[in-house]
């Protein structure tokens, strides 16, 4: 079965005529509905009943996540070519109308089957608002009514079909093509690194801990699990629950941290605090594993496992106004480096998921909108889109394709110091509890490399660069002086790869176009008696009779200044 699930505004269509050679009965009436998860279905041939309801089961999940109060089944024949015939199909989408009927809580529509229809759809902007999904008969129960062995995956021939087959400028694509990373559907919505995007993945850790050590942080790491006694006291059992993964343990149940600060907390307060020790930023890499609709799932943009660069800040109310002003700053030099287009969106209280009093959201929210006014910072507002333990300001990333993807992140909570008791002594010798500020300036580093992935197309800056010089001779003759100028570059830290095959010089420039390497040194005869190099950029601009060593420290000072690509982004801002 195929599946093309849409969350729109609204949904309006009118059955014109019957098209099929069979079809069900209908009014011809025109439907309207509002705020609704239109599920468009091809059966394809084989598809059961229970594959029918494995889909809804998804679509019904993504709903209740959503808050959308109605799902409508449309029946849609374009996904596919390879349909059932109409009696069996109309027969597969009822039994799915039926199984929604069963587990879902809101209001449950059809359109009808075999008709023409004038169709009207507004759907809404947000990544996930269009996702298509295949459904097929791995697991089905035998005609004794005993259920099918499941099929045992073979780790030989595991499929990459959510990594393949995508556009040119999908980051999807490009990570395949440049070998930088994969997905595997023995670890789904989970990455598998492979060296040269790891090298990536390094290389932006290095830099975002250079600047919190700039901004005076103090990087910690805590344990993955945690009994869910600290869910309970920190609000997420009750308002995160479906979101997280939990392990049943011998000395209870456990569960595995979707977030960093509960766990950060507890380094808090494992001793007494003074107002002269305030503000404490801490910073944290660990991973981190959250439950999503498998629907939702896709690439590096939407995971399951997950790091961030996280961070909270605990600090009297009094340094708030500052620590703000710091904030807002520091993001703004880290997307700079970048080149990224960003907007900043002000999340309000949900009012029917959030925890504490009214009065300290109001005041946590007037709070950030006189931070973002202070910076002269235009910002949009999400009604009711915060975490619920406070608001927000999140800063929404534009990708290559006009999709926007919440990046950076400032929270400010007020309700997890209270519930956890924290305190520190202020100057008047009395207790007084702190505010926290829960932060993310590259956010998750599996969404941000796959938006940079798709922003420079695969040309990175050099100092981002999985290889960034490969060294290439011209003929045999040359192969010993390339393996020379490749050691002097290996010795001085700089990635480079020799080419000393047989190929022509036109094939190995080529491939290194093709994996987008900043620089190329070309060596023949000529520079071998010159002790000298010809040194090609990805533009195909070249210069001749360069010094190696002048080279080494013209790259070492591109790569410690951290600039842009020998040329600009794919995208500009």
């Amino acid at each position: 079965m195929k599946v093309l699930q849409l969350d729109v505004n609204s949904i309006s269509y009118k059955p014109v005529k019957p098209e099929a050679s069979m079809y069900e009965e209908s009014m011809g009436d025109e439907k309207k509905l509002e705020n609704a998860l239109v599920i468009l279905a091809s059966v394809e041939q084989g598809d059961t009943p229970r594959i029918a309801q494995e889909a809804v089961d998804a679509c019904a999940a993504f709903a209740r996540k959503q808050k959308i109060g109605t799902i409508v089944i449309y029946p849609f024949a374009h996904l596919s070519s390879n349909l059932e015939e109409p009696g069996k199909a109309m027969g597969v989408l009822k039994a799915m109308r039926a199984h929604a009927e069963k587990v879902f809580e809101g209001k449950v529509e059809s359109a009808p089957f075999g008709w023409n229809k004038q169709l009207s759809l507004d759907i809404k902007g947000h990544p996930l608002a269009e996702t298509s999904r295949s459904y097929s008969a791995t697991d089905e129960p035998k005609k004794d009514g005993k259920e099918g062995k499941k099929r045992a995956v073979d780790l030989s021939v595991v499929k990459k079909s959510d990594w393949a087959g995508l556009p040119q400028t999908d980051h999807r694509t490009i990570g395949e093509q440049l070998n930088l990373y994969s997905g595997q559907e023995i670890s789904p919505g989970m990455t598998y690194w492979h060296p040269e995007g790891w090298i990536i993945y390094q290389e932006l850790v290095r830099f975002i801990r250079e600047k919190y050590y700039e901004y005076g942080y103090e990087e910690i790491s805590t344990p993955i699990l945690a009994n869910v006694a600290l869910w309970h006291v920190s609000g997420h059992y009750e308002h995160y629950k479906d979101n997280m993964f939990m392990v049943n343990y011998e000395s209870g149940d456990m569960g595995i941290k979707p977030m960093n600060c509960p766990s950060t907390i507890m380094i808090y307060k494992t001793r007494k605090r003074s107002y002269k020790e305030l503000p404490w930023r801490s910073c944290i890499f660990d991973k981190l594993y959250r439950k999503e609709v498998s629907g939702s799932l896709g690439g590096l943009l939407r995971v399951q496992e997950i790091t961030q660069d996280d961070g909270h800040i605990f600090l009297a109310e009094e340094q708030l106004e500052d620590e703000m002003v710091s904030l807002l700053r520091f993001i703004k030099e880290v997307y700079s480096i970048f080149g990224l287009r960003y907007t900043a969106e002000l999340s309000t209280r949900d009012p029917n998921n959030f925890m504490g009093s009214t009065e300290l959201w109001e005041k946590a929210t007037k709070s950030l909108k006189k931070a973002l006014a202070g910076n002269g910072m235009k910002y949009g507002v999400k009604e009711g889109n915060a975490a619920f333990y406070g608001p927000k300001i999140d800063f929404d990333v534009l990708d290559s394709q006009g999709r926007r993807w919440q990046c950076a992140t400032i929270q400010l909570d007020y309700q997890l110091p209270l519930r956890f008791k924290l305190a520190y002594v202020g100057e008047d010798g009395k207790e007084h509890s702190p505010i926290m500020i829960h932060r993310a300036v590259l956010g998750s580093l599996e969404r941000f490399i796959g938006v940079m992935v798709e922003h420079y197309q695969g040309k990175f800056p050099a100092w981002l660069a999985p290889v960034q010089v490969v060294v290439m001779s011209i003929g045999e003759g040359n192969a010993k002086y390339a393996r020379e100028v490749y050691s002097g570059l290996r010795k001085q830290k700089l990635r480079a790869r020799v080419d000393d095959s047989d190929r022509t010089l036109e094939y190995k420039i080529r491939d290194a176009q093709m994996k987008k390497v900043p620089y190329m040194i070309v060596l023949g005869k000529r520079e071998q008696e010159a002790r000298n190099i010809t040194v090609r950029e990805r533009s195909g601009k070249q210069r001749h009779g360069i010094s190696l060593d002048s080279f080494i420290a013209d790259l070492q000072k591109e790569i410690a200044s951290r600039a842009p690509a020998g040329g600009e982004p794919a995208h500009k801002p």
